[in-house]
């Protein structure tokens, strides 16, 4: 995660909306790789002194630092495809390349353990990085038969004057990810540095099964009305506002919809798979199930303070929430064990949907109405 992170920098950016607005789209997706080729040998430096101060010492090995670079990239460069799959309407394209995602990993993982039996770190990262080479070669086929087709004369680098004027826009983005990122690595640093590592195994696993409420809305709602938000805002406010209100409502009602299917099947979910130590903290799942309906309530007024271009507010309010949730954890880890970061990071996003809300109510008075 941290590695893709670090990829992906400019992942939360102003392509979506210039994809849309664009009249040549294949400027857009040079411009990307151009930005990314650019700035690589930085990306990898600062990836590798991520790993090194991060990481736990047993876990940091040349091989392991390699491995899960050449992961991180080929993982980059599968959600960069996903996302503009998505944003062309091409869902069933990208859908079905999550699909290939997952599917890859499940069937090496059976088959190793069906001739082998014994998976350890290593082989895990192994195993990663063939499924996620297999996924970069259906992407690229996928990408370059429905999109563009890269060729080695678009691998150029952007001169000054290109690189400081796309990092000027891009500003407001790269604060955003850094503070979203924070929020979301910040508790399993500190639980790994004051708690222990076998509890932030615990909480990271519980927060991951409470994530698919987030990656369900943004893969299922968020990304497929995104172009039509961008597009009616512009030319029609009457459309925007019915499509508006269609996300607003399929995004809160499938968001506690899922949360209570999750919280009825997790205790079968934790038997069936021998994770029976899940279940002593499964109110650490119910409040990260709580955090991740707060995220994607946030996401409705983020939503349109993104389409009004209004990323440098939402930003803003995002590094309050990053201090909030750091103080938080500072707080309560020590006191409360993995239940204080998941108190802190339901209160992080009761801040964020607050702030967001009075944010996008502002905007909306002097734009839309």
């Amino acid at each position: 995660m941290i590695s893709t992170t670090i990829f992906g920098l400019e992942y939360y950016n102003i392509s979506n909306r210039n994809i849309v607005k664009a009249e040549n789209k294949d400027e857009v997706y040079i411009d990307h790789l151009r930005f990314f080729y650019t700035l690589s040998p930085l990306i990898f430096i600062v990836q590798i002194l991520v790993f090194l101060s991060l990481f736990p010492s047993e876990l940091i090995t040349i091989s392991n630092i390699l491995l899960i670079l050449i992961i991180g990239i080929l993982d980059y460069f599968s959600q960069e495809a996903y996302r503009y799959l998505m944003i062309n309407k091409l869902y069933r394209k990208g859908n079905v390349q999550l699909i290939y995602k997952s599917g890859f990993f499940i069937l090496l993982i059976l088959l190793y353990e069906f001739f082998f039996s014994d998976i350890d770190f290593k082989v895990l990262l192994q195993i990663l990085l063939l499924s996620y080479v297999l996924l970069f070669l259906v992407v690229y086929k996928v990408f370059s038969k429905h999109l563009f087709q890269f060729t080695f004369s678009h691998f150029k680098f952007l001169n000054y004057i290109e690189l400081k004027k796309t990092l000027s826009v891009l500003t407001p983005f790269l604060l955003l990810i850094f503070f979203l990122k924070g929020i979301e690595f910040v508790d399993k640093f500190l639980i790994g540095k004051q708690v222990g590592l076998e509890k932030t195994g615990i909480y990271s696993f519980l927060f991951s099964m409470a994530s698919v409420l987030g990656v369900f809305v943004i893969s299922g709602f968020y990304i497929i009305y995104l172009p039509q938000l961008i597009a009616n805002f512009k030319s029609d406010k009457n459309g925007f506002k019915k499509v508006f209100f269609k996300f607003s409502l399929l995004t809160i009602i499938s968001s506690i919809v899922i949360a209570i299917l999750i919280v009825l099947i997790s205790p079968y979910v934790f038997e069936i798979i021998d994770k029976k130590i899940m279940l002593a903290h499964i109110d650490v799942l119910y409040l990260l199930l709580i955090g991740f309906v707060l995220h994607n309530t946030s996401l409705i007024p983020h939503v349109f303070l993104y389409v009004c271009h209004d990323e440098a507010k939402i930003s803003l309010i995002m590094g309050l929430a990053f201090m909030v949730n750091l103080v938080l954890n500072l707080f309560m880890i020590p006191k409360l064990g993995i239940m204080g970061a998941g108190y802190s990071f339901v209160i992080t996003y009761v801040v964020i949907v607050v702030f967001k809300t009075i944010r996008a109510i502002i905007k909306w008075r002097s734009v839309v109405v």
